[in-house]
């Protein structure tokens, strides 16, 4: 029997995705209206359940918006030689997550090399 195969065609596993719909559904938001003299009334997010099941809720939640955003596809590995996040990047050439530390670290590694034999 041959595995199914892997990348962005074949869709994600079914039980990650079920994992998120049962967090995110362990504590469910709805809006709660507030009226107040400076603001006038607002509408806020708020979840009920255990602080635990809150903050579970809080990522699916995340997780989700960020899996069905279309520059899903742009997330990048960062080039760091020992980082192992992942990266969003603003311009098409970045390299790393973050420029002053990963790209510091690659920068000065490279100048080292060039300088000492």
């Amino acid at each position: 029997m041959r595995s199914r195969p892997r990348g962005a065609a074949s869709g994600p596993r079914p039980a990650p995705l079920r994992a998120l719909n049962e967090a995110a559904a362990g504590a469910p938001a709805h809006r709660e209206l507030a009226w107040t003299a400076e603001t006038g009334l607002a509408a806020a997010p708020h979840r009920t359940g255990t602080p635990a099941r809150r903050l579970a809720a809080e990522l699916a939640d995340a997780a989700a918006e960020l899996l069905t955003d279309p520059r899903v596809r742009d997330v990048r590995e960062c080039e760091g030689a020992d980082c192992v996040l992942l990266f969003l990047p603003a311009h098409p050439r970045r390299r790393w997550c973050v420029a002053s530390s990963c790209g510091n670290r690659a920068r000065v590694a490279r100048s080292y090399a060039r300088h000492i034999p």
